[in-house]
C-alpha cells in the first residue's frame, strides 16, 4: 500500500527526495528525538483522535500510515522520509498523545549495550 499526503495526485509517486521540504524544517531542526524507547522495530499505532487539528500533511499522512500496528522503519520506508526524521515526528505525536507504542518482550527484555560488549570481549578472550 503506497502512502499518498493529502493534496497529492495518488498516481505520482511519493518522494521525500522530490519534496523541497527539507529534514531539519520538518523536525524543527532537532536531529534526536525527545524520547529513547522508539527503536526501529517499535509497533506504533494512531491513537483515534476526535479532535480535527489541523496538520502537516506530513504528520497526516504518518498518522495514516499508523492506522494499524507498524514498525517505525516500516513508517520510514512507506512515507519516504527519512528513519531520524521519522523518529523525531513519532516521539512527538508519541508526546501528544496522537500515537502508542506497542514494545515487544524482546525489546524489553533485551540487554543493554554494555552487557553485550562483555560479551563480545569474552568471546574474543577465548
Amino acid at each position: 500500500m503506497e502512502a499518498v499526503p493529502p493534496g497529492r495526485d495518488p498516481g505520482q509517486e511519493w518522494s521525500f527526495e522530490s519534496s523541497l521540504i527539507r529534514p531539519y524544517s520538518l523536525t524543527g531542526g532537532r536531529t534526536r528525538p525527545s524520547r529513547s524507547d522508539l527503536s526501529m522495530t517499535s509497533q506504533v499505532v494512531a491513537v483515534p483522535s476526535v479532535s480535527q487539528e489541523q496538520m502537516d500533511p506530513e504528520v497526516e499522512l504518518i498518522l495514516s500510515l499508523c492506522a494499524r500496528p507498524v514498525s517505525v522503519a516500516e513508517v520510514a520506508s512507506r512515507s519516504g522520509f527519512p528513519l531520524g526524521v521519522v523518529r523525531i515526528l513519532l516521539a512527538d505525536l508519541l508526546d501528544q498523545g496522537y500515537v502508542m507504542v506497542h514494545t515487544s518482550d524482546w525489546e524489553r527484555r533485551r540487554p543493554d549495550a554494555g552487557t553485550l560488549r562483555s560479551v563480545l570481549e569474552r568471546i574474543r578472550q577465548l
